[in-house]
C-alpha cells in the first residue's frame, strides 16, 4: 500500500496557524476566551457600543454561551483521554462541588444585596415570594433559585454532573451509550411538546433539548485524536473545510441582511424566529438551529486554527487570561454588572452616543481583566506550600459560603432594600373580576379595540 504525503503549506501559512507545544490547547483558551467577553459585554447592554460589532448581540444564529458549553464539554473530554481510571472523576467531582460553591454564594451576595440596598441588579429576587431567609438559603442551596444571573452555572452544574457518568461509560469502551442517550433524548425533546422537558427550578436553558452541545463536545473531545486521524484519511477534507467556511459567510450575512434570499433556509435556521433565534434555541433548539451552531462552532474552530497566531499577538492579551480562568471569568463578569449599573452617570437608558458606549464597556471588560489577573497571584500565594495557606485554598471557597449564608439571617431580619418584605405574596388571593378587567385590557392592548368587538 502506498501512503501519499501531504505537502507542507507555505511558510506564510505555517506562521499564522497554531502549533502545539505539547501543553493544553491554547486555541480551546482563545476560543472560550472569545466567549466569555462576548457573553460578558451582550449582558452590559448597551448595544450601540463598538464592541457589540463583535458579540453577536444575542441575535446571531450562535451565542456565546452555546460556544461556551460546548467548549468546556470538549475541553473536559479532552483533558479526561489517557488519566488513569477514576482520576477524572476525582477532578470533575472536586470541579463541581466548587462551581456549586460558586454558584450558591453568588446568589446569596445578591440576595444580601437585594434586601439591603436599592441598588439596581441584572436578576433579583422578590422577597415576597419567600417565607423568610431560611426558605431562600434552601431554594438557592438546592439550586430552585438563582439570583444575579447565575442560571446558566445552574445548567453546568447538571451538564457536569451527566458527565460523570458519561465518563466512566467512555472509559469502559462505551462511548456509544453515550452518543446513543443523548441522541434519544434530544429526538424526544422535539416530538413531545415545547417546555415538556423543562426543570422545576431555575435553569439558564431547558438543558435536553441543548444537551447535544456539551455532551457532543464531550464525546468529540474525548475521541478527538481518532476523529482527527480519520478526517485526515478523507479524500475531501480540505475541500470540505473550505466549504463549511464559505457557507458560514453566506449564511451569517443573509442572516444580518435579513434573509432577502433564501428565506426557506432561514426559517430552518431560526425555527422561523428570525428576530429571536436566540430565544426558541435556548427553549427547544429545533434540528435546523442545532445544524446551525454545529456549521458556525466548525468555523469558529478553523478560523481559530488557521489564525492563532495573528489572534494570539492582536487579542490574546485580552481574551486569553479570561479563557484560562473560565469559572472565574463568569462568576467576575457576574458582579461586575451590578456594580456598573449603580455608577453614577451609567447610561442605563442606552441613550447615549457609540464613544461613551464603548467607553463604558471598555472599562467594564477592563475590571474583569483587572479581577483574573488578581486571583492569579493568589492562587500562586496560596500555592506557596505553607500550611495554613494550603487549607484555605481546599476549604476557602465553603468557608466564605457559610459565612455569606450568616449574613443572609442578618440582613434578612430587616429587610429595607428593594426586594419588599418577606412572604406578603404567597396567601394573597386575586379578585376574579379584577383579574378578567386585567385580561380584558390585555386584549385591548394587544388588538388595539376592546375584547369582542367588531373587527
Amino acid at each position: 500500500m502506498t501512503t501519499t504525503i501531504a505537502p507542507n503549506p507555505p511558510a506564510a501559512t505555517r506562521r499564522m496557524r497554531y502549533r502545539p507545544d505539547g501543553g493544553r490547547d491554547r486555541r480551546l483558551d482563545l476560543m472560550r476566551g472569545y466567549a466569555l467577553a462576548a457573553m460578558s459585554i451582550n449582558h452590559l447592554g448597551l448595544q450601540n457600543s463598538w464592541f457589540h460589532q463583535v458579540s453577536g448581540r444575542s441575535s446571531f444564529l450562535l451565542s456565546a454561551a452555546e460556544a461556551f458549553l460546548f467548549i468546556s464539554g470538549f475541553t473536559l473530554g479532552w483533558i479526561s483521554l489517557g488519566r488513569p481510571v477514576g482520576a477524572a472523576m476525582d477532578r470533575l467531582w472536586k470541579r463541581t462541588w466548587v462551581l456549586y460553591l460558586a454558584t450558591v454564594g453568588v446568589s446569596i451576595g445578591f440576595a444580601i444585596v437585594s434586601l439591603q440596598t436599592t441598588w439596581l441588579l441584572w436578576a433579583g429576587f422578590d422577597a415576597d415570594e419567600k417565607a423568610g431567609p431560611v426558605d431562600l438559603l434552601a431554594q438557592i442551596a438546592t439550586l430552585k433559585v438563582a439570583i444575579g444571573g447565575v442560571d446558566i452555572l445552574v445548567a453546568y452544574i447538571l451538564y457536569l454532573l451527566g458527565a460523570i457518568a458519561a465518563i466512566r461509560l467512555m472509559e469502559q469502551g462505551k462511548s456509544w451509550v453515550v452518543a446513543s442517550t443523548v441522541g434519544l433524548l434530544y429526538i424526544a425533546s422535539q416530538l413531545a411538546e415545547p417546555g415538556a422537558f423543562g426543570l422545576g427550578f431555575a435553569s439558564f436553558r431547558i438543558l435536553v433539548p441543548n444537551a447535544p452541545l456539551f455532551y457532543g463536545g464531550l464525546l468529540l473531545g474525548y475521541h478527538r485524536d481518532t476523529i482527527n486521524a480519520a478526517w485526515r484519511r478523507f479524500p475531501l477534507h480540505r475541500a470540505t473545510d473550505v466549504a463549511v467556511m464559505i457557507a458560514a459567510v453566506v449564511v451569517g450575512t443573509l442572516h444580518a441582511s435579513g434573509w432577502p434570499a433564501l428565506a426557506g433556509l432561514g426559517e430552518f435556521l431560526t425555527a422561523n424566529e428570525p428576530d429571536a433565534p436566540l430565544w426558541v434555541r435556548e427553549s427547544e433548539m429545533p434540528i435546523g438551529p442545532l445544524l446551525g451552531v454545529m456549521l458556525f462552532m466548525r468555523a469558529g474552530w478553523l478560523l481559530f486554527d488557521r489564525l492563532y497566531e495573528p489572534m494570539q499577538r492582536g487579542l490574546g492579551w485580552l481574551i486569553r487570561p479570561l479563557g484560562e480562568a473560565a469559572l472565574f471569568t463568569f462568576v467576575a463578569h457576574l458582579i461586575a454588572i451590578p456594580i456598573f449599573l449603580n455608577l453614577p452617570g451609567f447610561p442605563l437608558e442606552e441613550e447615549t452616543t457609540s464613544w461613551i458606549s464603548s467607553m463604558w464597556v471598555a472599562a467594564y471588560l477592563g475590571s474583569i481583566l483587572a479581577a483574573v489577573h488578581v486571583r492569579r497571584h493568589v492562587l500562586t500565594w496560596l500555592r506557596s506550600g505553607e500550611p495554613t495557606r494550603a487549607w484555605f485554598r481546599r476549604h476557602g471557597p465553603a468557608v466564605v459560603v457559610a459565612a455569606l449564608s450568616v449574613s443572609l439571617f442578618v440582613a434578612g431580619a430587616n429587610p429595607t432594600g428593594q426586594s419588599g418584605p418577606w412572604g406578603e405574596g404567597e396567601n394573597e388571593f386575586f379578585d376574579e373580576e379584577e383579574f378578567e378587567d386585567e385580561e380584558e385590557f390585555e386584549d385591548e392592548d394587544a388588538a388595539g379595540q376592546p375584547a369582542g368587538a367588531e373587527p
